[in-house]
């Protein structure tokens, strides 16, 4: 072989290897990192069912149950800069007897909007501000509040309101045994003047369930729903993988017709809105007979396609009944606290990052 034909080959064989390392190279830059962080300071006890939120660079936990059955309506904030927890001490004290929580926090208003479900099965509606440093309690107006919204509500910004569907009660009617009862409604909270509003949607909806998820698309303006634990047509308990969305401008109800890989039914599990990608993530919850999930999930907006979202490390925690906040800073979902196999309650941060 003459040496202009082999330095040939030999440049050939450069770029072979150069692309190749370059698409490895891109290929890894699609993979995800999910890893603990580490945080400074004493934080909050390991619980459950506490709310997240993300503010100026703080990501904050109110409420939860302790593996004691004490439910602290406390507060707490860490610094996603310093990772450092200071716990929030509001003026007026915190929360009394509070088995969960879920909410938003208002922007505009520098405030959290929390519906708490107290330990006699009454839920209350209240905000705390930040600048005042003090809880205050929303009296009811307008539609009567009674079903637990087991699941994150939306906000709706149009509307400049909390939006949620569905919730259950633990009910007794007849004096001889309680039961869940699942409900399908959708209310909406205003936040200008603390008004409780059932909406009257349209079209078929989802079954009545909860411990759902529940995400704003600004997109299309609407609330999409996915899984949960309820009732089908026969009045069986059931659990759910399917995807609906509301049309928040005419309260339309929509099933989506998912595409990509087959999710698996779940309840207690997390959803995030990640708009860097126009895509829903869903980690953990609970599947047949308790089992719980360590998967991370994605469904794309766009076209409604569920993906697995490959990690560097194979994911192997397995949380139900966690919070979960999108940090807009850094651009990566956050989740608190939970629940593990052999009911280990958990008190750790987890960050799932698109490096």
């Amino acid at each position: 072989m003459s040496l202009k034909r082999k330095v040939a080959l030999l440049v050939v064989l450069c770029l072979v290897v150069g692309l190749s390392f370059a698409w490895a190279g891109k290929k890894d830059a699609q993979l995800a990192r999910f890893s603990e962080m580490t945080t400074k300071n004493v934080g909050p006890e390991p619980r459950v069912a506490s709310a997240a939120f993300f503010r100026k660079n703080q990501m904050i936990i109110c409420a939860g149950r302790l593996e004691t059955f004490n439910c602290p309506g406390d507060l707490w904030s860490l610094d996603l800069k310093t990772k450092e927890w200071s716990k929030i001490k509001p003026a007026n004290g915190d929360l009394k007897k509070i088995v969960a929580a879920v909410g938003i926090y208002d922007k505009k208003r520098d405030r959290l909007v929390v519906m708490a479900y107290k330990i006699s099965g009454e839920i209350e509606t209240s905000s705390y501000s930040f600048a005042e440093n003090k809880w205050s309690e929303v009296a009811p107006a307008g539609d009567a509040l009674k079903e637990m919204a087991s699941s994150t509500p939306i906000y709706d910004p149009k509307a400049d309101s909390m939006v949620f569907m569905g919730g259950s009660a633990w009910v007794n009617p007849d004096n001889t045994r309680y039961r869940t009862v699942y409900y399908g409604n959708a209310y909406a909270l205003s936040l200008k003047d603390f008004k409780w509003k059932k909406l009257e949607t349209k079209g078929e909806g989802p079954f009545p369930r909860n411990q759902h998820t529940q995400i704003y698309d600004p997109k299309t303006h609407s609330l999409v729903v996915f899984g949960g634990i309820g009732m089908d047509k026969t009045g069986k308990e059931v659990l759910f993988n399917d995807v609906w969305a509301l049309d928040l401008a005419k309260f339309d109800w929509k099933k989506i017709e998912v595409k990509g890989i087959e999710v698996e039914v779940r309840f207690a599990h997390c959803s995030v809105y990640d708009p860097t990608k126009h895509r829903m993530i869903v980690f953990g919850g609970l599947t047949m007979a308790d089992k719980q999930i360590s998967d991370v999930q994605a469904l794309d907006l766009e076209t409604y396609t569920w993906s697995r979202i490959k990690t560097k490390l194979p994911v192997t925690l397995q949380l139900a009944d966690a919070a979960a906040t999108w940090d807009s800073t850094a651009n990566r979902a956050l989740f608190f606290g939970g629940i593990q196999p052999g009911r280990m309650l958990m008190n750790s941060v987890w960050e799932l990052v698109q490096e």
